[in-house]
């Protein structure tokens, strides 16, 4: 989407200037990882216009392949506008969004044979969120990744102005029985599925409702546990970072590439999964707009900082 953000200090509804960037979930992960030295392609459709192109050249000036993306004619981007707050003021957000392109694609426009070509698909709860056709796509890439023994990672990603709880459990459900790595956050497991109770639980349970080999349950401040279906009994924490935040938008998105980052090279390394997201997504933070723009290197540096080793929680 086309970011529209206020500068400190000012209202969106009193500004006379914004900030013109580009974000949006998958994006924002396909950006990190780029970045971070992993090949990426980004399959979306945008509008055949100068914001269409905006949106594609950001994200592909950081090294992700934008080929696969599908152009459309007189169709329009996603627009979102950020009033950015300071405590006690939180930071909102107003979306602008229906009918984008991606919403409005039919499903057979994307050819899911594309996932053939990848080492993982990454997935988000919001893009099923958006029509049916873009969650037949998603349940269509998921299909074709399951089929060639590809990897699935899923972002429950929960969004309240583009679905209800009810909307969401049934239609993350066929994804859910798709995935190899569930990425989901404390108040999202409650929100849909009334799931509740420390981390390590939530985790767990989230088990019985997916395929997953691997569910991470992210708490905020409160860091991050993960668990795998080899070892259910045993859950590994990692607690956040300290930050002094710029612009909080994109954090999550970036623990998840963090995470992926090395949970692709090292899949029983759940500790070190969860420190490199937490370090990125610590990373992010200090970093205005939505992108991660890190290095690898930066990336490795913040890894080195980040407090406390993740430990196993017997159960």
């Amino acid at each position: 989407m086309i970011r529209l953000t206020t500068p400190a200090g000012i209202r969106l509804e009193s500004a006379v200037a914004l900030d013109v960037t580009v974000g949006g979930a998958e994006s924002n992960v396909a950006v990190a990882l780029a970045r971070l030295g992993r090949q990426v392609a980004w399959v979306s459709a945008l509008p055949e216009n100068a914001l269409g192109r905006r949106i594609a050249r950001e994200i592909g000036m950081h090294g992700v392949d934008v080929s696969p993306v599908v152009w459309v004619a007189d169709a329009r981007a996603g627009v979102y506008f950020m009033d950015t707050g300071s405590q006690p003021r939180p930071t909102r957000v107003l979306y602008d969004r229906e009918n984008s392109a991606i919403a409005a694609l039919d499903a057979s426009a994307i050819d899911p044979a594309i996932v053939r070509a990848a080492g993982a698909l990454h997935l988000t709860g919001i893009t099923p969120a958006l029509s049916g056709s873009a969650a037949a796509t998603c349940v269509n890439l998921a299909n074709e990744a399951v089929d060639a023994g590809i990897p699935v990672a899923l972002d429950v990603n929960f969004r309240s102005r583009l679905w209800n709880p009810a909307e969401a459990r049934q239609g993350l459900s066929p994804l859910l029985q798709r995935i190899t790595l569930l990425l989901c956050g404390i108040d999202d497991a409650r929100t849909i599925w009334g799931i509740a109770g420390p981390p390590a639980d939530v985790a767990r349970a989230l088990l019985d409702y997916t395929t997953a080999s691997v569910v991470v349950v992210t708490a905020g401040a409160g860091g991050a546990v993960a668990i795998s279906r080899a070892a259910p009994n045993m859950a590994v924490h990692q607690a956040a970072p300290s930050v002094q935040p710029i612009d909080p938008v994109g954090a999550g998105d970036a623990f998840a590439a963090g995470l992926l980052h090395r949970w692709l090279d090292e899949p029983d390394d759940l500790p070190g999964a969860l420190r490199s997201g937490v370090a990125l997504a610590s990373l992010k933070m200090t970093i205005a707009g939505d992108f991660a723009i890190v290095t690898a290197e930066e990336l490795a540096e913040a890894i080195d900082l980040v407090d406390g080793d993740a430990h196993a929680i017997d159960r």
